[in-house]
């Protein structure tokens, strides 16, 4: 699993757009994420948020929960390990931190590509 560059972890503008992402990607009625503005605590706020959310998909309709996870383009392999790892009691902590990296990944690459295009 990629670790998010710390220089961008308490960066509130990454994260905000990381929300954004997250919301339009999850794209439910009554499931959104929202941040406190607590630069300090955002990424942890922002996992803690989105825990209740991955269970409550979780027991839902599990073809709906794989389209979602594909949509996110969650890696396919470190879905694998976590799923076979039968003894993990925090499964929905950890894919929940999957889905933040993913969609932080996103955020990242759509202002590197921007800026280089803004630099032309």
């Amino acid at each position: 699993m990629e670790e998010i560059p710390e220089k961008y972890r308490n960066d509130l503008a990454i994260i905000r757009d990381t929300v954004i992402q997250i919301n339009r990607d999850i794209n439910i009625d009554g499931m959104e994420v929202i941040l406190s503005g607590n630069e300090q605590r955002a990424f942890d706020e922002l996992k803690e948020q989105l825990i209740p959310i991955v269970q409550k998909l979780q027991k839902g309709d599990r073809s709906f929960f794989n389209s979602l996870l594909y949509r996110i383009d969650i890696n396919e392999k470190d879905y694998r390990a976590l799923i076979q790892n039968d003894s993990d009691i925090d499964f929905s902590g950890k894919l929940s931190e999957l889905i933040i990296r993913r969609e932080f990944q996103k955020v990242l690459t759509r202002r590197f590509f921007s800026d280089k295009m803004n630099k032309k």
